[in-house]
């Protein structure tokens, strides 16, 4: 994929489609149901654990500034187009602003992320069988290697 940017290593997210520069560094993200059985976090897989994600949200500025793709799980192959830290002032207000929590209430938090939110019927089907074999672009679905 091609990026954006002047070192062509930034995804601008909705901004590429629209061609608004108001809705770069939005994207649509999964929702937080059933979050226990995804592979990855954030809209690039930034994440392979969910601490780690609900971690990097309680001080967004910070995480941005230390984040290292290989320290977060991400395979090395996928490493390679890590673009600039976005600008604070380009962040939602609601998360420019660090959280304090106690180690009991991240535990907490995740608890209920992971297991709160996660519907028990997930693990008890085989969801590889409702990948699509195409989409309606007519595109070849991408396949999993979980799902072979």
């Amino acid at each position: 994929m091609i990026f954006a940017g002047p070192g062509k290593d930034e995804d601008f997210g909705l901004e590429e489609f629209t061609g608004n520069s108001a809705d770069r560094y939005k994207f649509r993200t999964a929702p937080l149901r059933n979050l226990a059985v995804s592979p990855g976090f954030f809209h690039n897989g930034a994440f392979v654990q969910l601490e780690d994600a609900v971690r990097f949200h309680l001080d967004v500025i910070k995480g941005a500034r230390t984040y290292h793709p290989v320290a977060a799980g991400v395979p090395t192959d996928l490493t390679f187009r890590l673009g600039p830290v976005v600008p604070p002032n380009l962040l939602d207000p609601l998360v420019r602003r660090p959280i304090k929590l106690s180690q009991a209430e991240f535990e907490a938090l995740v608890s209920f992320v992971r297991d709160g939110l996660l519907d028990a019927r997930v693990n008890a089907m085989n969801l590889c069988t409702l990948v699509p074999s195409k989409v309606p672009s007519s595109r070849p679905v991408l396949t999993f290697e979980a799902c072979f």
